[in-house]
């Protein structure tokens, strides 16, 4: 038996260094994995390997899928100006960055600290720039494309897996999100490493990868069971119980010692309250929303529409869901029922699209059932489990060919086989050529997509040219912005809470600006009692050659420029 364990393992070690693990190289042979808790796992008995290993053509089609939503995010990088959030991550980083206050000592914040410093180390090497702070985002990305495809190559094989990859890629979610300085791309790219690590059975640093999730953004504990429950599913029938409650003890192990280590440094700061007590002050707390569950998940639902953007897609993917779960049902119980074949064929199939499935589901319910903001951030973590999906889906019509047995030989079936993936490339290419043209010009309602703020550019420069140091300006709805495109000016930015309020600081002389889509008229009409006017002395223009903001000069009323 030792023997036969060594040709074993010698077997397994050949296979892995070539370039692929074809199922023919592991006829009658077993595989194993040194990494799992019990020290080696079968992964492979007698044929049906649980995952094969990416060719040279496979490798290189990746890397270009990594590739491809930085080069479609070109467009919107610098173009589109801060999203309020972001202007205010960006001024944040910059007090690290600068030295001004590198521990955020007694600042209020509300979110964890890794986006923070990872932006800050971002702005510390290229500059305070929109650029520089999308940086980190840019490459989150780009990993995101690859680790989906690690996830799906270890479920459900390469050839799924790199499909899952470019279906990420060419998202109109991805595209969007990518130029952003946001913390959900960071977040998505940590779950993912954490489901990857969980289904290669590293169990201890896939806590750490979510526990590095959660201190990205609060919502990184809501993918905390995705990883144990895919481990689960993937080794739980052959492992004993004693490995599997150790498997679940690093699991959250790893995952603790990161949010100790995120918390401690909050109580360092000296601030209260802290970024989780903020976060829920600032949110307004969560509650039963029992009463409009349908329509909240209806908007839900629209919002992920745009997760592929073709409608083709999407009714693809609503009509083979069932097929997909229903067919992952039967091909488990009917390895139930055949002694000796557990785990003899892939686990993704009859195990990991059920429990995608259901994950994603509970996912939506969850967030329609309790008072989630609708917003499109949430979802961008389950844009890569739904093109693992779609995906897998995409393959079946050739497995079913395949199982038909009308290609006879190798040769008829790589010649079917190339046929057959010509045809999804070209089938895919009409269904998203225009979603992924509409994400690359940023008309879809995603991401930053800042419309109304843009021109902010041109405001800023006049103010830097014609106005020096302590000037006031008044702000109520750029604030976070004005912090940060004129961090390095010493101007006295005072925030006014009403139109009466304004009336009774302003004096001649002091700067307020209105965004397009507010309205003046009361704030003059109150200055106007005390005596004041609004004299407009600049206004910026968007692209399409409408104002987008209107900067003016409080004077006394009557006396001329």
């Amino acid at each position: 038996m030792a023997c036969g364990r060594l040709v074993s393992e010698i077997h397994f070690v050949c296979c892995m260094v070539g370039p692929s693990c074809q199922e023919s190289s592991c006829q009658g042979g077993y595989r194993f994995s040194p990494d799992l808790p019990s020290g080696g796992k079968i992964l492979a008995v007698n044929g049906h390997p649980i995952e094969r290993q990416p060719n040279q053509w496979q490798t290189a089609a990746l890397l270009l899928a990594m590739l491809v939503p930085v080069l479609l995010s070109l467009n919107l990088l610098a173009d589109l100006p801060f999203h309020h959030d972001e202007a205010l991550y960006a001024r944040w980083a910059w007090l690290i960055a600068s030295g001004q206050n590198v521990w955020l000592a007694e600042t209020p914040i509300d979110k964890p600290p890794l986006f923070l410093y990872t932006l800050a180390a971002a702005l510390r090497l290229l500059g305070p720039s929109e650029t520089a702070a999308r940086l980190p985002s840019l490459l989150a990305t780009m990993a995101t494309v690859g680790l989906t495809f690690r996830l799906g190559r270890r479920l459900y094989g390469p050839d799924v897996g790199l499909l899952a990859a470019w279906l990420t890629a060419l998202s109109p979610f991805t595209v969007m999100f990518a130029p952003t300085a946001l913390t959900d791309p960071l977040l998505t790219a940590l779950v993912l490493a954490g489901c990857a690590a969980a289904v290669e059975g590293r169990l201890g640093r896939a806590g750490v990868w979510l526990g590095l999730a959660a201190a990205t953004k609060q919502q990184g504990l809501l993918f905390a069971p995705l990883p144990l429950a895919l481990a689960a599913a993937v080794y739980l029938p052959r492992m004993t119980p004693r490995q599997t409650g150790w498997g679940a003890v690093r699991y959250t192990a790893g995952l603790a010692a990161v949010q100790a280590a995120a918390l401690a440094w909050d109580a360092a700061r000296h601030q209260s309250p802290g970024y989780w007590q903020l976060s829920a002050i600032n949110y307004g707390g969560l509650s039963l929303e029992t009463g409009a569950v349908g329509e909240r998940l209806h908007d839900f639902l629209a919002l992920l529409g745009y997760a592929a953007g073709s409608p083709v897609l999407v009714w693809l993917f609503a009509a083979g869901l069932p097929v997909l779960v229903g067919g992952a049902g039967w091909r488990y119980f009917r390895a139930r029922g055949r002694p000796g074949d557990q785990g003899e064929t892939r686990l993704g199939d009859p195990i990991g699209s059920p429990l995608l499935v259901l994950y994603a589901a509970g996912f939506l319910l969850g967030h329609a059932v309790f008072s989630f903001q609708v917003w499109d951030r949430y979802l961008l973590g389950l844009v890569p489990l739904l093109a693992l999906l779609l995906a897998r889906l995409l393959f079946l019509p050739w497995e079913a060919v395949q199982a038909s047995g009308v290609l006879a030989g190798p040769e008829r079936r790589r010649m079917g086989y190339a046929v057959y993936v010509v045809g999804l490339s070209l089938f895919l290419a009409w269904t998203m050529a225009r979603p992924v043209q509409d994400a690359f010009y940023g008309r879809y309602p995603l991401g930053s997509h800042s419309q109304a703020l843009r021109g902010i550019e041109q405001t800023v420069a006049f103010l830097q040219a014609h106005y020096g140091a302590n000037t006031t300006l008044f702000h109520r709805w750029l604030g976070t912005h004005w912090r940060f495109y004129l961090r390095d000016y010493p101007y006295d930015l005072q925030f006014w809470e009403s139109p009466l309020d304004l009336a009774r600081r302003a004096r001649p002389g002091h700067l307020i600006a209105f965004p397009s889509w507010q309205s003046e008229t009361e704030a003059r009409l109150a200055l106007q009692a005390r005596g004041l006017t609004l004299v407009e002395i600049h206004r910026a223009y968007n692209p399409a050659g409408y104002p987008s903001i209107v900067l003016y000069r409080i004077g006394r009323l009557g006396i001329g420029d």
